[in-house]
């Protein structure tokens, strides 16, 4: 008898261990995680993140860099939350627009992009035009940006005010909606 007792120790902690390695978290911790706490965990973090997208022509459209990417992946769409992004989009070779934010959210594989948080837009190359809001939705497949709130547009000593805003980055059209104020200094 005494010569099956190691035989049956070795076996059983055997068993053991495989039944740690393959039990679920519920099983383990006596708690089944949650939809909501599933949902929470990101697919995928990127660290100093740079990508680039291209036109159906080829040429480059538009590039963001952030400082992180977390990327969640759920049943009927995507988003990623971007620390501090900064996009450029170009216009043939050459940059044309500048956006920087301390952070911004991208739904769908970035076909809508939210800016939080000092957001400023600057045309390329400098002396240009600069906006400054504090959200803005872009679309940058279309080049297309909008805001319901307050947007400070500079060129130079020249200053105009409004709430809302549409503009058309790819047409370098900006459209102020209301409450609109200039003050302009001739040159």
């Amino acid at each position: 008898m005494r010569t099956w007792l190691p035989l049956v120790i070795v076996v059983s902690l055997i068993s053991l261990g495989l039944w740690f390695t393959e039990s679920p978290p519920k099983q383990l911790l006596g708690k089944t995680p949650t939809q909501q706490q599933h949902n929470k965990a990101p697919d995928l973090v990127i660290r100093g993140a740079r990508t680039r997208h291209y036109s159906a022509e080829g040429t480059l459209a538009y590039q963001v860099d952030a400082e992180r990417i977390t990327f969640f992946q759920f049943d009927r769409r995507d988003r990623a939350d971007l620390t501090e992004p900064r996009m450029i989009f170009y216009q043939g070779d050459d940059s044309k627009w500048r956006t920087e934010s301390r952070s911004g959210v991208a739904i769908n594989n970035g076909q809508r992009v939210v800016l939080k948080g000092d957001v400023t837009i600057t045309e390329l190359p400098q002396p240009g035009i600069t906006l400054r809001t504090e959200n803005i939705v872009l679309k940058p497949r279309e080049e297309f940006a909008e805001t319901n709130k307050v947007v400070t547009i500079t060129d130079g000593a020249n200053r105009t005010t409004g709430k809302g805003m549409r503009a058309d980055l790819k047409q370098d059209k900006v459209e102020i909606l209301s409450d609109v104020e200039s003050s302009y200094e001739p040159r």
